[in-house]
C-alpha cells in the first residue's frame, strides 16, 4: 500500500500542479456539469516533472467512488475521508501499480438535505437515479463531467489518457461501479467490483420469479427501466464486451438487502430476493455468474476462501486483471487464471 501523504492542492485553474506527492482537490464547477468536488492524483512518473519526458504507456484514469460506510452530514468530513482514501486505500494501490491517474468524486451521503436518508448516493441506488432537481440530480452524469474535466487537466499537464476509464470499488463502491458500468458501458474499459453481496446488476429486463410469474427487472436488479431513468436504452452489446472482475470472500456475510437506505423500496427489495435468492454464497453469487455467462458478458467471478469483507487478498489479482484487460488478453484466459471457486 502507498505511504500516507499529507499534501493537498486545491485546483480552480488548469495551471495548478499535479504531483505524486498528494492529491489535487478540484472544486465543484456547476458550469462544467458537476456540483461537488473531486480529488485527482497521479502515480510516480506521471507528475508534472516527468510527464513531458516520460515514455510510460498512458493508462486510463482509475475512478473509485467515495464511500463512508455511514451517514455523515458534515461535508468537510467527507472531504477528509475521501482524501485519506485517495492517499492510502486499496484503489490508490491499484492505480499506482497500473501507473494510472486516480479520481475520487466527493458526493455526500445526506440525512435530510438536499435529499433524505432514503437516497443511498454512494451506491447509485434507484432513488438516487430518480432525483430530478437540485445538486444531486444525475450524479452519474456529474461523474462523467468530472472525468472529462480531469482528462482535460491531465492533457494540459502533458498526460494524455484514453476517453474510457477503469472502475474499481468494494462494498457500496462496488455496487456503484457495477451499476455505473451498466448505465454507461461505452465510457468504461474495465471494472473490478468486490464485496457486492451477490447483487450484481443483471443484464435482463424480465425474470420468471418463483410463484409470481414473469416480473420486470427494474434498475438496479435488472435493466428494464434504464431508458426511463437516463433517456438512453441499455447498451447490451457494450456491456457484454466490457471486462469485469467480480469477487467476494467466502466468509463475507455483509448483506446490503438488510440496509433500509440501500434498498428503500420494499417491492424492489422483494423482487431482488426472489430474483437472486436468500443466501449470498449458495444462491446469489452463483446466480449472478450464471446470468452473466448466459448473456455472454466478459466477466470473471472469483471467491476467495476464508476471506471476510475486505478487498486486501484480491488486490494483486485486480491489478493483473486490469493489466491483462488493457493488453487485450482473451477473457477466457483471464478466467482460467483468476476465476475460481464459484
Amino acid at each position: 500500500m502507498p505511504d500516507n501523504r499529507d499534501a493537498v492542492t486545491s485546483a480552480n485553474a488548469s495551471d495548478q500542479p499535479l504531483t505524486s506527492d498528494g492529491p489535487t482537490l478540484v472544486e465543484a464547477d456547476p458550469e462544467r456539469g458537476f456540483n461537488y468536488p473531486y480529488y485527482l492524483a497521479v502515480s510516480d512518473g506521471l507528475d508534472d516533472e516527468h510527464a513531458a519526458s516520460s515514455d510510460v504507456d498512458r493508462r486510463p484514469i482509475l475512478v473509485e467512488p467515495h464511500n463512508v460506510g455511514e451517514s455523515v452530514e458534515e461535508f468537510d468530513r467527507h472531504l477528509e475521508l475521501a482524501r485519506k482514501r485517495i492517499q492510502t486505500k486499496s484503489g490508490r494501490y491499484v492505480a499506482d501499480e497500473l501507473g494510472a491517474p486516480i479520481l475520487i468524486p466527493v458526493f455526500p451521503r445526506p440525512l435530510e438535505e438536499p435529499v433524505d436518508w432514503t437516497h443511498m448516493i454512494h451506491m447509485l441506488c434507484a432513488r438516487t437515479m430518480r432525483i430530478d432537481e437540485g445538486p444531486l440530480e444525475r450524479v452519474d452524469q456529474q461523474l462523467l463531467a468530472m472525468i472529462e474535466d480531469a482528462q482535460e487537466r491531465l492533457a494540459e499537464h502533458g498526460i494524455s489518457v484514453p476517453e474510457e476509464v477503469i472502475l474499481n470499488g468494494f462494498s457500496s463502491q462496488a455496487a456503484f461501479v457495477n451499476r455505473f458500468a451498466a448505465l454507461h458501458p461505452d465510457r468504461v474499459c474495465s471494472v473490478s467490483a468486490g464485496g457486492i453481496n451477490g447483487l450484481a446488476i443483471l443484464p435482463r429486463e424480465t425474470a420468471d420469479v418463483r410463484a409470481f410469474g414473469e416480473r420486470p427487472m427494474n434498475y438496479p436488479v435488472g435493466v428494464a427501466n434504464i431508458e426511463a431513468l437516463t433517456g438512453e436504452p441499455f447498451d447490451r452489446e457494450a456491456f457484454r464486451d466490457l471486462d469485469q472482475f467480480i469477487y467476494m470472500g467466502s466468509e463475507d456475510d455483509k448483506d446490503a438487502l438488510l440496509y433500509p437506505d440501500a434498498w428503500t423500496d420494499p417491492e424492489l427489495r422483494g423482487i431482488a430476493v426472489l430474483t437472486y435468492g436468500e443466501d449470498i454464497h449458495e444462491e446469489r453469487f452463483p446466480h449472478c455468474k450464471d446470468v452473466y455467462e448466459e448473456a455472454d458478458v466478459n466477466a470473471v467471478f472469483r471467491v476467495y476462501d476464508d476471506v471476510g469483507h475486505t478487498p486486501e487478498p484480491a488486490l494483486d489479482d485486480i491489478v493483473e486483471f486490469h493489466e491483462r484487460s488493457l493488453a487485450g488478453d482473451d477473457i477466457e484466459s483471464i478466467r482460467e487464471d483468476l476465476g475460481r471457486n464459484v
